[in-house]
């Protein structure tokens, strides 16, 4: 068993097991949303007043979430460099290869003992979680002693999944935004999309974090947020800009300190449906929060930076404004709800998020229409050449397109009456992992080509390239659309081939089956290892024989009377099946 493998049961316990049923009220909580700059002196100097200031502060780093002790190491440099004595600043000896022998380690537990503040490291929160609770669920005695700490009257702060594991529920992704909305709320960590763990109880709700995502190239995690909201029954989330701070006061009010805003959505009226054609939310309400902003979560009421001023019906900037065709650009949500409704005379402003098939240049997605709600205002203040605003109640409604911005029903073949499996067919149509012709024909008794294979297996696992040697693909030219995805199949060993290809080839039972395993495994996090017997296993390579008996365990390919028939090919309406059933998309 791998040592992901043995984390599992463990991962499942966090996401079963109720929190805390009342958050801890006393101390203080510092969340940041990742990208905390040394440079954000507002930031760093109310975590070391929180921790009793600079010569009195006893600070212990948690370095579980990274990879490494460089950023904890960075961190204790800024603290020293703002007058915090080395010896007041403990770096924790639980990291996330030795958890399972430090998290209940007197020894290795002592510099949170004493301490007045504690600090999470960015990284991957689920590390986190594995070393604050056993695997019964119970506290380890690092989380007890940083519950301690917080009960004493301290600070317990982090940044990026230092803040997400504060929460009593915490968001882990794997993919981009569009996974959610695709496939849904993820059982599992490490599952495409987003799933939900146990956090550590300190905050009563949950946190999101890089909203903005200024590092990277994707962004719009409002959309995740409003999924897996709604999917766990979660009435409210936070999620934190970069460099941007949520201070949690003892009273459980919060305020906003640093450059980016607070994102708090309300789902408490809001509804979701998920079907063939991906997710449909609507009426969820959102409120974005700058620095010095208040926002009270017992009341629900937004509370303006005193020097702000209120957007009066008349006075706003901006006179309208025009579709968004990628939301998921660096805070292009950020930027519709401020410029496009706060301070815009436009009552609603509307935008996409698209996903392309490579191949064929089919594309679909989901528009996002946000408008002003019955209680919506909006306030703003200049500050250092930069507006910063305050909005409140704004509306936010998701809903699947096609290419025309149209309901997906107008994605469905024209021969879906052909198909055995039409439910399966339209949802993988629809996300386009496998295509319609030019004639929009399904065609679902056609055999499956080994380049549609590919591209249906590449939009599906999103793999990366593997370093090293890359297959030739002889009989692939270079400016096939589908080279780039056979080439990372090829590489990941979903589908064979290495000097040659053969992408028009039809695809055999005992090839389809090797990408069925290849597939659920990656996608579910799940091994198989059930096999069913089959007369013809003899017939086939060891390895297709062993993939063929597990696909027919699994009930994804049948084999009637025992014979698998390895040499037949794979419908189409087959494949569809298959695809649509690993992840989840037909029940």
């Amino acid at each position: 068993m791998t040592h992901q493998n043995k984390l599992l049961p463990l991962l499942l316990a966090l996401a079963v097991t109720m929190p805390m049923a009342d958050a801890l009220a006393q101390g203080h909580l510092l969340a940041v949303g990742g990208m905390l700059r040394a440079s954000n002196s507002t930031v760093h100097q109310k975590f070391i007043e929180l921790a009793g200031g600079a010569a009195q502060a006893r600070i212990a780093i948690m370095p579980t979430a990274s990879g490494s002790q460089s950023s904890s190491k960075r961190f204790k440099a800024e603290l020293q460099a703002l007058g915090v004595p080395e010896a007041n600043i403990s770096i924790v000896n639980i990291d996330r290869k030795n958890y399972l022998q430090t998290m209940n380690d007197p020894a290795a537990v002592a510099p949170l003992q004493g301490a007045t503040a504690v600090w999470f490291v960015g990284g991957d929160q689920a590390r986190i979680a594995r070393a604050l609770f056993n695997a019964d669920g119970s506290p380890s005695l690092a989380m007890q002693a940083i519950r301690q700490v917080k009960e004493r009257g301290g600070v317990v702060g982090g940044t990026s999944a230092g803040a997400s594991i504060q929460g009593a529920w915490m968001p882990t992704a794997y993919g981009v935004v569009m996974d959610t909305l695709d496939f849904g709320v993820a059982p599992r960590a490490d599952m495409r999309g987003t799933a939900v763990l146990r956090g550590s109880g300190l905050f009563d709700g949950i946190i999101d974090q890089h909203l903005d995502k200024l590092e990277e190239t994707s962004s719009g995690r409002v959309a995740r947020m409003a999924s897996y909201l709604l999917g766990n029954k979660q009435p409210r989330g936070y999620g934190l800009d970069t460099n941007t701070a949520m201070w949690v006061k003892p009273d459980g009010s919060l305020e906003v300190l640093g450059e980016g805003y607070l994102t708090v959505l309300d789902t408490s009226a809001a509804s979701m449906g998920f079907n063939e054609f991906g997710s449909e939310i609507r009426n969820v309400r959102l409120a974005m929060l700058g620095h010095g902003d208040r926002f009270d979560p017992a009341q629900g009421v937004v509370t303006p930076h005193p020097q702000k001023t209120a957007i009066k019906l008349g006075d706003e900037y901006l006179n309208g404004n025009s579709l968004i065709p990628d939301l998921s650009a660096v805070n292009a949500i950020g930027r519709a709800v401020t410029y496009g409704l706060a301070d815009n005379t436009a009552s609603r402003q509307q935008g996409l998020m698209v996903r392309y098939n490579p191949v064929s240049g089919y594309h679909y997605g989901y528009r996002f229409t946000f408008s002003k709600g019955d209680k919506f205002a909006a306030w703003s203040r200049f500050n250092d050449s930069l507006t910063n605003y305050t909005v409140n109640d704004v509306r936010m409604d998701i809903e699947p397109v096609d290419a025309m911005l149209q309901h997906p029903v107008h994605t469905v073949p024209r021969d879906i009456r052909a198909s055995r499996h039409p439910q399966a067919v339209k949802a993988v149509v629809f996300r386009g992992i496998l295509s319609r012709n030019e004639g929009g024909m399904f065609e679902p008794a056609r055999a499956i080509t080994r380049a549609e294979l590919a591209t249906a297996l590449q939009m599906t696992l999103q793999g990366e390239p593997k370093a090293g040697e890359q297959p030739l693909l002889r009989d692939v030219p270079a400016d096939h659309p589908a080279r780039q995805l056979i080439a990372i199949v090829v590489g990941n060993g979903w589908l064979a081939g290495h000097d040659h290809f053969w992408p028009n080839d039809a695809v055999t039972r005992q090839e389809f089956a090797v990408a069925a395993v290849a597939m659920y495994e990656k996608f579910r996090q799940q091994k198989l290892e059930q096999k069913a017997s089959l007369n013809d296993a003899g017939s086939m390579d060891v390895a297709y024989a062993d993939a063929a008996a597990k696909v027919v365990a699994a009930g994804l390919l049948d084999a009637r009377g025992g014979n698998f028939h390895g040499m037949k090919p794979v419908t189409r309406d087959e494949a569809a099946m298959v695809i649509a059933s690993i992840t989840g998309l037909v029940k």
